[in-house]
């Protein structure tokens, strides 16, 4: 075993590399209402959140970008070309599901008629950038306990049993009004993306 500077950076170039998070676009399609958001209601027979709506999106594979898993993503969910998505701006980085970080994307979505992969999706629906200007979610503070084995070694912390562990919460937003209901991570991109419009329209 190589303990030497050059051993330590060679052992850490090797090493296995973490999976970066997730990304999700947020395709716009223009509707009789408007620009639209399309969303997915995820196909029931999914073993990860089936039947809740998110927005096109899934894991950053090894070599991808955010960016580019995003389109890829999208492409495999809704059935379209990458040439029909046209990447308008990066909304940032959010909380996902399981604690991963969620790269978001906002493009626009030329020519697209409603098709989606019935493997992944159940269905899709809109919902107007208008209306998501206009309503605010509703948000509520959940507290994230933790839960430990039974073999903890309470001995090994200061404090044993009584540690002043900091309390972990979570802002979890919701819109009602629309149909399925919009909640979690997928709320928290669009709330994000419409606090965005609400500042350029003063």
């Amino acid at each position: 075993m190589d303990f030497s500077v050059e051993g330590i950076i060679q052992a850490l170039e090797e090493r296995p590399q973490l999976r970066p998070g997730a990304a999700v676009l947020v395709p716009l399609v223009e509707t009789v209402e408007g620009l639209a958001v399309v969303l997915e209601v995820r196909a029931h027979t999914l073993s990860v959140q089936p039947g809740e709506v998110c927005l096109p999106g899934g894991g950053i594979e090894p070599g991808e970008t955010p960016r580019s898993a995003a389109i890829r993503e999208t492409c495999e969910e809704l059935l379209v070309s990458a040439a029909q998505i046209d990447i308008l701006g990066e909304l940032g980085a959010f909380d996902g599901p399981g604690g991963r970080t969620l790269f978001a994307y906002v493009a626009e979505l030329r020519d697209y008629h409603g098709t989606f992969s019935p493997d992944e999706v159940d269905r899709t629906f809109t919902i107007p950038l208008r209306w998501l200007v206009d309503h605010e979610p509703e948000t509520h503070l959940v507290s994230l306990e933790p839960h430990y084995p039974t073999d903890y070694p309470w001995e090994l912390v200061p404090g044993g049993k009584g540690y002043p562990w900091r309390a972990r919460t979570s802002e979890v937003p919701f819109y009602r009004g629309t149909e399925p209901p919009v909640w979690g991570a997928t709320a928290r991109v669009l709330m994000h993306f419409a606090a965005v419009l609400r500042r350029t329209r003063g």
